[in-house]
Order: structure tokens, then sequence, then C-alpha cells
């Protein structure tokens, strides 16, 4: 019997010793202070740029895209359209390997290429860079 005092006992001091741990909030303690106030901008201050999420389900002809809507995109837009171009034409030629040196050759060929004839499909313009630069 005495191990089932002890254990009694030594629950309930634990348990106390617990409860003694967690204090409740004190009622009277101030709230917290309010945030300072956002300054107004510099008046030569540029607003932040906004950032528009990327479209979705936009679908792109990829041998219907014309070389005049290829030279209108941005550079970066352009630069990930000359990569995805290259890679479909390595593909077409059943490359197995690309001379990666030779790519700005064969994209700056495209886009002078697509500045000479913006009605023909960008994909076009590529397929003669690719053959012109980088199938050797």
């Amino acid at each position: 019997m005495n191990g089932k005092t002890a254990f009694v006992l030594l629950s309930g001091v634990l348990s106390g010793s617990l409860c003694a741990c967690v204090q409740p909030p004190d009622a009277a303690a101030p709230a917290a202070p309010p945030p300072p106030p956002v300054a107004a901008a510099a008046p030569g201050a540029a607003p932040a740029p906004v950032v528009e999420p990327p479209p979705s389900d936009r679908w792109v002809s990829i041998q219907g895209a014309t070389c005049e809507r290829l030279l209108e995109l941005s550079p970066d837009d352009r630069a990930a359209a000359s990569l995805f171009y290259t890679g479909y034409q390595a593909a077409r030629f059943g490359s197995r390997a690309i001379n990666v040196a030779a790519i700005p050759d064969a994209e700056a060929w495209a886009e002078s290429y697509c500045a000479e004839h913006p009605g023909r499909p960008a994909v076009e313009a590529f397929r003669q860079a690719y053959r012109q630069t980088l199938r050797r």
C-alpha cells in the first residue's frame, strides 16, 4: 500500500508543479503598444513594381507563332522562347548532343532572320539557325 500512496502523492506533486509553471495572463497588464506609423514615401521614390500572376492555360502554336510576335516579346521571354525552339529543333533533327557555346550564335541568327522576315513562322527561323550554327 505504501507504493500506491507514494504514486498518488508523487503524481499530485508533479501535476501541481506543472500547473505552477503555467501562469494565467495578468488582466491588469497593459496592451501592446500600437505599431509606429508608416512614413509617407519620399517624393522621388518610385512605386513598387506590380507583379502579375503568370497566365494560366495559355496555348501557343509552336509552328504558328510568327517572327513578328517573337520579336515583340520581352528580352526574358524571347530568351526562353529561343531556348525552347533550339531544343525543339535539336529534337527534330535527332541530335543527341548540342554545342552550348553556339546557342547565342543560333539565337542571333534566328533574330536576324525574324527581323528580315517578320511574317514567317518563328519555328522556321530556328530551323534555319540550327542548320547554320549548331548542326555540324
